[in-house]
């Protein structure tokens, strides 16, 4: 299977193993960027092992919200950089990320109540 990046460059993934996507992810993608890896992890949680919103805000502090958002996020980059068939990239109801702006990740997300407002906070810092 292969991936195009949205410059046109096609990259191959790997059938031998995850230690080769993941050395792509790296390549490409996240490189010794940690608050992608975070996020990629609490994607692998949930897609990958089907972990709750909540039991992964429990692993990294957050509360479910703020998970959700990070989802969004990291799932809105990685579709900004790459293109595949949307079977690659399922979507679950609750984390849908069409209609969301691309600055503002809490809206179009009516379950999840607000979380308190800090003023202090740049938008880049609420999802670290």
């Amino acid at each position: 299977m292969s991936v195009s990046r949205s410059n046109g460059t096609k990259i191959l993934l790997p059938r031998s193993g995850p230690d080769q996507f993941w050395q792509l992810i790296h390549d490409h993608f996240a490189g010794e960027d940690s608050r992608k890896w975070k996020y990629l992890a609490m994607l692998a949680l949930r897609e990958n092992a089907g972990w709750p919103l909540d039991r992964i805000g429990n692993v990294f502090g957050h509360p479910k919200g703020h998970v959700t958002r990070c989802l969004a996020r990291i799932k809105g980059e990685l579709r900004k950089d790459f293109e595949a068939s949307p079977e690659f990239l399922d979507l679950d109801d609750e984390l849908s990320w069409e209609g969301l702006p691309e600055d503002d990740f809490g809206d179009g997300l009516d379950d999840v109540p607000p979380e308190p407002a800090h003023s202090e906070l740049s938008s880049e810092s609420l999802c670290s």
